[in-house]
Formats: structure tokens, sequence, C-alpha cells
């Protein structure tokens, strides 16, 4: 039986123009990147209508992939059957099309086959296939290596600084390749790409991590500028901030640089910008660190105050009173004065539960539940049966998370809630709720808004491969409630598993 009749179970013989029109129908239906493997064998066919539409089906799944990794390029291209006289044959096809096929026969078993087509695709402008010569840099034939090394050194130049960044991936896997060393290689590249300052309004343009790339190699080979420094102080990715904190002692102007690092947006630069803080002289950076107890973030007002501490004594508990007296800094000064408090300034902090402000009724929340864990659990229940801010109905669910809930209290409240307190809800159950959790997500499939029963299904499934694994005895008011809303659900025409009546012993 040929390939074409197991491929679309017919054993009658059928022209090559018959061919074309179920083949045409039948590339239409790959739609995932490994299908590729099955049919690159028609690319090949001596039938140019069969080969083209095979090739184009190709071309749409290989182009759709937007990482490549050589790992598992190989993996998926190394057993295709291409021999080194295939390669000729892609020369029928339009010069984008050939181009893939190219790139797929330069990651061949076939050493001869991968030589072809490297050969080809060095002849190309394409900034697509550059990616698949640097590949070749670690291929284990050494005239391979060599060939595809010399390729990369022609396109050495500063010209072509932007399509290293773009790569910027594949050009950090050069140094992490143990079958040849490529380090000088790297080397090259990284002075190619700092050896002038590209235009900072292109860089703009870049991804974030090609960007980080950028500035990380400039920062590795030159001394910081002023125009670099204040890029990166306006990028909008932190980590180039990050980065920017270890040059900060060889900054001329490095006082006023760390003042915009500790009031930057991201609690990660600000926290890494106290770290460097601390190695420094703690008496010169007292301005500094004074605002940061009031900072949003508990880490932050964390390192602050043990800094501070090292340096002279100062009373936290009045400065976060008089601050919320002020109405300054509310969230920090709410979850800093429940950090160094004690319960008699419970009646503060719960004060602020009654705030329109989300952020701030959250903050209290917080602060309560660093007072009094109970009673701000007992409050986290309420929040979830009644009308408040998602930011709020969140926190709740982190207390009840950390402090452990209550599922029959949890099952009382999802009839009163909203949307948001339902997912709350199922999203604990899921965690916490055991055998009988089944039930609960039966009885969401049985609501009418979509987004809930999809949830409801998800978790579901989730636990029917769960249950395999719970090793505790079920209890006869698991099984009742659990079966109850399976039956509610059949009667209701939902499609649930007939799994769950076995699981709980019903036939």
């Amino acid at each position: 039986m040929s390939f074409l009749e197991r491929l679309f179970g017919s054993k009658k013989e059928t022209t090559a123009s018959s061919h074309t029109s179920v083949l045409s129908y039948h590339f239409e239906k790959y739609t995932d990147f490994g299908q590729i493997v099955l049919l690159f064998d028609f690319v090949l066919n001596p039938n140019d209508n069969i080969a083209l539409k095979a090739a184009e089906t190709i071309h749409h799944l290989f182009v759709q992939k937007a990482v490549f990794e050589s790992k598992q390029l190989y993996e998926t291209f190394k057993y295709l059957r291409i021999d080194k006289s295939d390669i000729t044959k892609f020369e029928r096809f339009p010069e984008h099309i050939k181009l893939t096929l190219l790139c797929i026969a330069s990651l061949n078993a076939n050493g001869y086959s991968r030589e072809a087509a490297l050969e080809k695709l060095a002849k190309s402008t394409e900034e697509n296939v550059f990616p698949f010569v640097l590949f070749r840099l670690a291929d284990w034939v050494k005239p391979i290596r060599e060939n595809a090394e010399q390729i990369i050194r022609e396109f050495i130049s500063p010209v072509n600084a932007m399509l290293f960044i773009r790569n910027h991936k594949l050009i950090s896997w050069l140094i992490t390749v143990e079958r040849v060393d490529l380090s000088a290689l790297y080397s090259e590249i990284i002075d190619c790409i700092t050896q002038t300052i590209i235009d900072w309004e292109k860089i703009k343009l870049l991804s974030d991590g090609q960007r980080f790339f950028y500035i990380k190699s400039l920062i590795g080979k030159q001394a910081l500028k002023t125009e670099t420094i204040d890029f990166i102080l306006r990028d909008k990715y932190y980590l180039n901030r990050l980065l920017l904190i270890r040059y900060l002692d060889q900054l001329d102007d490095g006082h006023s640089v760390l003042l915009k690092l500790i009031t930057d947006k991201s609690h990660k630069v600000r926290l890494n910008a106290i770290n460097w803080i601390s190695d420094q002289n703690l008496t010169e950076f007292r301005s500094f660190l004074e605002p940061l107890i009031f900072d949003s973030s508990s880490s932050i007002r964390f390192a602050s105050r043990n800094l501070l501490n090292k340096i002279g004594t100062l009373d936290y508990r009045k400065l976060y009173k008089q601050s919320i007296s002020e109405g300054k800094f509310l969230i920090g000064s709410i979850i800093g004065l429940s950090e160094i408090g004690d319960k008699s300034d419970m009646e503060i902090v719960s004060s602020y539960l009654k705030s329109e402000k989300p952020r701030v009724k959250s903050a209290a929340l917080i602060g309560l539940y660093n007072l009094d864990n109970d009673l701000a659990t007992e409050l986290a229940y309420d929040i979830l049966a009644h009308e408040n801010p998602v930011n709020t109905k969140k926190v709740s669910e982190l207390i009840l998370t950390k402090h452990g809930c209550n599922i029959r209290k949890l099952r009382e409240i999802y009839d009163k809630t909203d949307y948001t307190g339902k997912k709350v809800i199922l999203r604990l159950i899921n965690r916490f709720g055991g055998w009988s959790a089944a039930g609960d997500f039966l009885k969401t499939m049985t609501e009418n808004d979509s987004s809930l029963v999809k949830l409801a299904e998800i978790y579901l499934f989730s636990w029917l491969k769960y249950t395999t694994r719970l090793g505790m005895k079920q209890s006869q008011e698991d099984k009742d409630y659990v079966m109850l809303w399976h039956r509610k659900a059949k009667i209701m025409n939902i499609k649930v598993s007939d799994t769950i009546p076995f699981i709980f012993g019903e036939k």
C-alpha cells in the first residue's frame, strides 16, 4: 500500500490530477509545526502541483513559529530523508518557499544535504535565514562549521549591528556551545555591536530582550555616557535599570541617578537600589532612606527600616500615625504601622476598611491581618460575600489561602456573591476542596455565565486526574454532595464525565 493510500484510506488507483485535488484539501488540514515531517516527502514529488501545494503548506507552518531552538529543530527534522540531489528540486519553488525548505534541510542528519543547503542559504540576504547559518556553527562536521563561521564573519560589520541584536538569543547561545569554542567569534560580534552608538530612536523600537542585550553589551565595553544613562532611566524595561545599579559607583552624578532609582515604579529596582546603599556609608544616604519606610512594598519598608536602625533610632510608630493623620502615603503607612504596631493600633487600621479607594481598603485588610489573624480571616469571608473591590477580594483570597478556609462557609457565600467572588471561591475550593470539590464544579456548570462554566470545566478536568492520587477516605457527605450536582447536570443535559459515579462507587 502506498503512502497516499495509507494516508487517505483508499486502495483504489488514482490519477495525478485526483491526487492533486485530494491533497489540496488535505494539506489545508495541517495546522501544527510538527506535521511538517509528514508533508515533506510530497515536496519531492515529481508532480509540480502536488509538490507546490505541500511546499506552501510547510512554509505556512514554518513561519508561524516565533522562536527557533536548535535542539528542538534537530529532533524534529534530523530524520527527514533529504539527499544532496534533492536540494536542487527546491529551485522550482518561489524564493520565499525555497528558503524555508533550505532552512529545514540545513538541520537534516545527512551532512552532504546540510552542506549543500548552507551554501545556498549563504547567498541569501533575507534576515530570516540568518539563525540557520548560526546553527551550523555547532555542526558536528568540521568543514560545515568552518564554512558557517566564514559566512558569519563576512556579516560582522557595524551596518549589521541591528541584525545581531535582533538575534541576540542565538548570539548568546554561541558561548554555551560545547562542541567548539566560539567565544572569540562572540567577542567579535559584541565589538561590532558596540563599535558605534546606534541611534536611540532605533533602539527604542526593539523588544525588551533586544534592548537589554544591547545595553548590557554597551555597558560592558565602554564607560556610561549621559545619553545612555538617560535612555536607561526612561526605558520601560526594569531589567535595564537593575543593570544600571551595578555601575552607580562609577557615575559622576551617582547620587542624582540613585534618587531616580529609589523612586522607580518597579519595586525590584527600588529594592536593589536600597541594597546598593547598604554597602555604602549609610549616614550619607539617610535622607534617601527615610521616605522609603512609607513605600508600598513590604520588602522595601523592612529593608529601609533595617538600614536606618544601624545609624540611629526613629519612632516608626509615631511617623506612620502622623503620615496617616495627614493622609500621606496611606498604603505604606497603614501596613507599615501594622508591621511594627500592636492590637492597640487596630482601630486606626480598621477605620480604612470603609475607604472608597480599593487599594487603601486592601491595605487596611492586610494591616488588620498583621495585627489579628483570626479577626481578619472572618472579615475576609464577609468581603467575599458582599460587593467589594476586586483588589480587596483578592487580598481576602490570599488571607484564606494562608490561614486556611472553611469549605462549608465558602459554599454558603457562593450563592450570595458576585462574579469575582465566585471565581475566588472556585479557586479556593479547587485548592482545598478534596473529594467534594467536584460537586462545586458541577454546580457552577449549571450556571448561565459561560466564563464561570469554562473555569469549572477546567477545574473538574483537573479534579478527575487528581482523584486517582487522593489517598484519603471518602465521606458519605462528600459523595452525596457530588452526586446531587452530577444528577442535576445530567438532567440539564450538561456534558459531564460518567467517571464521577464510578469514582464514588455508583454504577
